[in-house]
């Protein structure tokens, strides 16, 4: 198996980015059907698995599927983001060379998991951009063209909008590749399933929150001795922009702490591998005296207009802002050790717990 593709998503499916008559999964699913490669898998970490389970019966695809529940997860069961959690899951299901991560309602031109894998074959790290296509939302876009015709369920790409990494990458030149830093793994790249096993995955630390748990996997990769990060002119996706949210009972407006501290110390301390000791008291008061106080460039403007999460730890008390020092103690207390490899021999060994899904 050359590649898979980890997906993620607690989106509800109607409406579904402003059609009803759309699945959540349709879209991504036409565009891989017609891939000029099509030797991946889709692996979808699905919050709402009991819902959705029949979807991928009895269809015929020249790809496999691995639906699977995103449960157990201690953030969902409060009802908070548990992406880290959700993706790791993911890893352990792949048998993929390259794993590639990705949300719902990304749709692929036909020759883009080929450009995918011919790029990782040359020793890159692929990060892949994207642009937003406006097509059925009441978002007023930039009307920029997009860089290749498509119609994808009715998405046409009359409008789009385009992310921040090509423009700063390709704007003004005729580069087709871009060096780029760690600082640039989104959550829409990809890299060797053997370097994630090497670091154990997301650090599920940052779960709770949503911000830079992307970009930490990027800077453990670095520390791990992965540099040759990349931006191809010519890798990209299109993403539906939507205004469906996740499922209600997530609450995505809860904060507990700032990720850039976990981030910074797991580079200060080259924590290459996530997941296998909990953070210390000692190690929360780094982040709080060492990171937050002296060494974080907008630590003024943290303190004056941002005080509620300033250091570190988000407070209750401060109008507009759902924080409270019991989730923070959540947090404390459920930092969970997982070791991503051992898991996976578990699953390819039959494991009971991960004989739960639709596989088709």
């Amino acid at each position: 198996m050359k590649i898979s593709i980890i997906t993620i998503t607690a989106r509800t499916n109607y409406p579904y980015a402003g059609r009803p008559d759309l699945n959540i999964f349709e879209p991504t699913l036409e565009s891989l059907k017609v891939q000029t490669m099509l030797d991946f898998e889709w692996v979808i970490v699905d919050y709402l698995y009991e819902e959705r389970k029949d979807y991928f019966k009895d269809k015929k695809l020249p790809f496999k599927v691995k639906h699977v529940p995103a449960s157990p997860n201690v953030w969902h069961d409060v009802g908070l983001p548990g992406i880290c959690t959700q993706y790791n899951k993911g890893i352990i299901y792949a048998d993929g060379e390259l794993v590639f991560f990705s949300g719902e309602g990304f749709m692929y031109i036909p020759a883009f998991f080929e450009k995918l894998w011919n790029y990782y074959k040359q020793g890159y790290i692929p990060l892949v951009w994207y642009f937003l296509d406006d097509s059925f939302t009441s978002y007023t876009p930039n009307s920029e063209t997009p860089p290749v015709p498509y119609n994808i369920c009715g998405y046409t790409g009359k409008s789009i909008t385009t992310e921040h990494r090509p423009l700063l990458a390709f704007k003004d030149n005729n580069k087709q590749i871009h060096n780029s830093l760690w600082e640039w793994f989104f959550g829409c790249s990809a890299t060797s399933l053997d370097s994630m096993l090497k670091i154990n995955g997301f650090d599920q630390r940052f779960d709770g929150d949503q911000m830079l748990l992307d970009c930490d996997v990027g800077s453990r990769l670095d520390l791990a001795g992965y540099h040759k990060f990349a931006l191809f002119r010519d890798l990209f996706f299109i993403r539906i922009r939507t205004n469906t949210g996740w499922h209600p009972k997530l609450q995505g407006a809860v904060s507990i702490k700032c990720n850039m501290p976990i981030l910074r110390w797991s580079r200060n301390y080259y924590q290459i591998r996530a997941n296998e000791r909990e953070l210390t008291e000692n190690d929360i008061t780094w982040m709080k005296n060492y990171w937050c106080r002296l060494k974080c460039p907008i630590t003024e403007l943290c303190k004056t207009q941002h005080p509620w999460q300033y250091p570190f730890e988000h407070k209750s008390g401060y109008a507009g802002h759902n924080s409270d020092k019991k989730w923070f103690d959540y947090w404390k207390t459920h930092q969970e050790k997982i070791n991503l490899t051992e898991e996976r021999q578990k699953r390819l060994s039959g494991d009971k717990k991960y004989e739960i899904g639709t596989f088709t």
